[in-house]
């Protein structure tokens, strides 16, 4: 800090020396303030370390996300829907999966992880509700309070009888009609007990 301190007292003396020439004392006045300015911010606002940076980027999620599927036992050929359920905190929506604007980071999005069924159907979705998003500046379809999404799966032919988990991502952006978070993604997890025999 001494040395910027200085520098400053420097260029106070040239001002002095310089005062008859109007131009050049304006030039170096803008000078001392400006780094003056940086004199006083240069704690800044930033994080003190990496790991608090990681640390920000894991704050809690405005949401409760759980997963669980009609049926915990079927058989070779039977058909079970998978449902994931989110809670939102008060005063805070996220999108419906429909895509509503170009940027494709709005809608709500689900992604399984190696999933050894195979779908029967598209994702279905609580029915929105259609606001005033001051964020978006238009009319968008929104979930709040509790919302469920929903897919028909079916297990494959041969599938050997065992427990397979169910696993997968809500990819989600959540505003509170004031300020919207990046992409977030919330994790869910499930199990299906499948059993040998033909179906029931």
């Amino acid at each position: 800090m001494e040395p910027l301190l200085v520098f400053h007292s420097r260029l106070i003396k040239k001002i002095r020396l310089l005062a008859p020439r109007p131009k050049s004392l304006i030039l170096l006045s803008a000078v001392v303030v400006c780094s003056l300015f940086l004199l006083s911010v240069s704690r800044g606002y930033g994080f003190d370390s990496y790991q608090d940076f990681e640390k920000s980027k894991n704050h809690s999620l405005p949401l409760k996300l759980s997963s669980l599927s009609d049926k915990e036992r079927v058989r070779s050929g039977e058909t079970f829907w998978l449902y994931v359920v989110a809670v939102l905190d008060k005063g805070w929506h996220l999108y419906s999966l429909e895509k509503q604007s170009e940027d494709g980071s709005v809608a709500t999005r689900i992604e399984m992880e190696k999933m050894v069924f195979d779908p029967q159907s598209s994702w279905q979705e609580t029915p929105p509700t259609l606001v005033r998003d001051e964020v978006m500046e238009k009319i968008m379809k929104t979930h709040s309070g509790q919302v469920e999404f929903s897919r028909l799966f079916s297990v494959p032919a041969g599938l050997p009888p065992g427990v397979y988990p169910i696993t997968g991502t809500l990819r989600f952006r959540s505003c509170d009609n004031r300020i919207c978070t990046l992409p977030q993604t919330a994790r869910f997890q499930t199990r299906v007990i499948v059993e040998a025999g033909e179906p029931g």
